[in-house]
Order: C-alpha cells, then sequence, then structure tokens
C-alpha cells in the first residue's frame, strides 16, 4: 500500500464503526429538511419580572456619602459596587455617591471626602 491509502483504509474502517459522516443530502440536489427555530430568549429591555433585583432590594435604604473631585475637566465615573454612574466636572464637583463606592474613588488622587 502507497499514497495514503493505508489512510484511506483507516478513515473508511471509523466510518463504519460510527455511521454516516457526510450529510444526508448532496448540494444541487433538494435542499436540508427544515428544522423549526427555538425561540429567541427575550431582549434585555423586554424580560419582565415580579420580583426586585436581587443587589438592591427595595426595603433597604441606601446611604450616601458626599466626595469632592479634585480636578475641572468633566468626568463620569461608575461605582465598583452599586454600578451608579456618577458626573463631576468643575462646576459640579461634590456628588452625593453611594456609601459602598467611596473608598475606591477617595483611594485615587481626584477625590476627597467634603
Amino acid at each position: 500500500m502507497c499514497c495514503g491509502q493505508k489512510r484511506t483504509e483507516l478513515q473508511n474502517k471509523q466510518v463504519q464503526k460510527t455511521g454516516r459522516s457526510v450529510p444526508q443530502y448532496v448540494s444541487g440536489n433538494s435542499p436540508p429538511p427544515m428544522r423549526t427555530p427555538s425561540p429567541l430568549p427575550p431582549a434585555d429591555n423586554q424580560i419582565r419580572t415580579s420580583q426586585p433585583p436581587a443587589a438592591a432590594p427595595v426595603s433597604m435604604a441606601r446611604s450616601f456619602v458626599r466626595v469632592r473631585f479634585l480636578e475641572s475637566s468633566p468626568i463620569r465615573v461608575r461605582g465598583l459596587v452599586s454600578g451608579l454612574t456618577y458626573e463631576f466636572s468643575g462646576s459640579q464637583p461634590v456628588q452625593q455617591v453611594d456609601h459602598r463606592d467611596a473608598p475606591s474613588l477617595l483611594k485615587t488622587r481626584f477625590f476627597r471626602g467634603a
């Protein structure tokens, strides 16, 4: 045997053991059988739940801390813990920040407690 005949023979034996490995149809003949598409999950904005999100229960009141931005350019910051977005600028340097987000902001050189 030569020129890949052993490889072909081995492949043929594997196909016989595992069953058919080629498609049920050949292009140009009849199209493949139609499958019923599975329903898509609803988009995030369409999901409706009767329960509030687990991360922020409605009954728990949030406490806030006043933080001063030390620069003048506008900046938008997302809290690491709460995920809330805070906007600071030279004209509005002091904002109320969730007490859980304050430590990470105060560790930088851009913020200070107000």
